[in-house]
């Protein structure tokens, strides 16, 4: 009797390189972001996007969307999302458009209040 092993999740190149561009592991890590899913690039859907579940912060947002727009740039969504009645209900919107992707890190923190990455300790 053998099982074979669960399937590996699709990675999504774009997706995966929002998530690098906020900082990849480290970011997971120091904000708590779980939950990830993706969409690729297709003729239905023509920007790919990353979405994830955030921890408790600041804005009182709960997910986080970004999407690659087609100038190559991104629209960076903040949003809470609950179910009521069994239905989603949307508040606490922030939508940020034309964002590089150098400058997703600095937004999230300004956003949040979560640092993204892990302090650097320099011994003298």
């Amino acid at each position: 009797m053998s099982t074979s092993p669960a399937p590996k999740p699709e990675i999504v190149e774009e997706a995966y390189t929002i998530l690098m561009q906020l900082g990849g592991k480290e970011f997971l890590t120091m904000t708590g972001a779980h939950k990830l899913m993706a969409a690729g690039r297709s003729d239905s859907n023509p920007n790919p996007w990353l979405r994830m579940d955030l921890r408790k912060n600041q804005a009182q947002v709960n997910r986080l969307k970004i999407t690659l727009m087609p100038t190559d740039t991104y629209k960076v969504e903040f949003y809470r999302q609950v179910l009521v009645d069994w239905s989603p209900v949307i508040s606490h919107e922030q939508t940020f458009e034309m964002v590089y992707g150098e400058d997703l890190p600095e937004l999230f923190r300004s956003v949040t209040g979560y640092e993204t990455r892990l302090p650097v300790i320099v011994r003298k």
